[in-house]
């Protein structure tokens, strides 16, 4: 089965010229959006996707630049759509999630409102995982804030995604032969971020695994098409730079 990976966003917490970091997968007859930063509303706009046709998210974290437009799209959801989307979370995750949106999403004009009128809410453990279309999905742990629950996700043998995390050199290294694409965060600043991975983090990895490798979530210098070329190019058939709107074809 084909696959197409689209990114509606590139961008880190603080940019400001392209979307906020966000991938939809399209596949058999559904789809997945990991992560719905409010940018996600312009940029599915831009690819041509309605809004009323997102019904199956996964959020990684609930740092504001990856959930902050879970609240318009639960809201578009229910008075311009005609069902629920789904939202795969882990079961930590659920009540302070809640907790954002809840000033916002509680009161309305037929009563107060919970999570579930807005979301199908499916509570994830730790390493759990989900079926969409013939494809399972694996979640996983990742080191991104100390005492922060964040997730990154796997379909084999589609793609890895690191969601905002340290480089798990060890993890990467293991899966790299059993999908086809490793999506992984890059600050690419020159400097030291705990949270987050660095270009030096990922250029120590197997060249055979950076080949696979693509870069996303990264500031606002290559928001610039042609400096995203460079790099490219630079780099060759190693490591590369997704853009925003760009999509990626995999599977068979």
């Amino acid at each position: 089965m084909k696959m197409k990976i689209t990114f509606l966003g590139t961008g880190d917490m603080f940019s400001v010229e392209q979307h906020h970091n966000s991938m939809l997968a399209e596949f058999g007859d559904t789809h997945l959006v990991i992560d719905f930063p409010e940018s996600n509303a312009k940029a599915l706009k831009e690819y041509g996707f309605a809004m009323t046709g997102i019904h199956n998210v996964f959020i990684t974290h609930l740092h504001e630049d990856h959930i902050n437009g879970v609240q318009m799209l639960g809201y578009y959801s229910q008075i311009v759509g005609d069902r629920k989307p789904r939202l795969f979370i882990h079961e930590e995750l659920v009540d302070p999630l809640w907790n954002i949106l809840s000033p916002g999403m509680r009161y309305t004009t037929d009563g107060e409102r919970t999570m579930s009128d807005y979301y199908d809410i499916i509570p994830l453990p730790d390493g759990g995982s989900f079926e969409l279309g013939g494809v399972t999905f694996e979640t996983f742990r990742t080191q991104h804030v100390p005492g922060m629950v964040s997730n990154g996700l796997m379909a084999k043998p589609y793609f890895y995604y690191s969601a905002d995390s340290t480089l798990n050199r060890e993890r990467v290294e293991q899966v790299a032969p059993d999908v086809q694409l490793i999506f992984h965060e890059c600050h690419m600043h020159d400097l030291v971020i705990k949270s987050h991975t660095s270009l030096k983090d990922l250029e120590q990895l197997p060249a055979e695994v950076r080949r696979k490798t693509v870069l996303m979530h990264y500031h606002d210098e290559y928001a610039d098409a042609a400096k995203r070329a460079a790099f490219n190019r630079t780099y060759a058939e190693d490591l590369r730079m997704a853009g925003t709107l760009e999509s990626f074809e995999i599977g068979e």
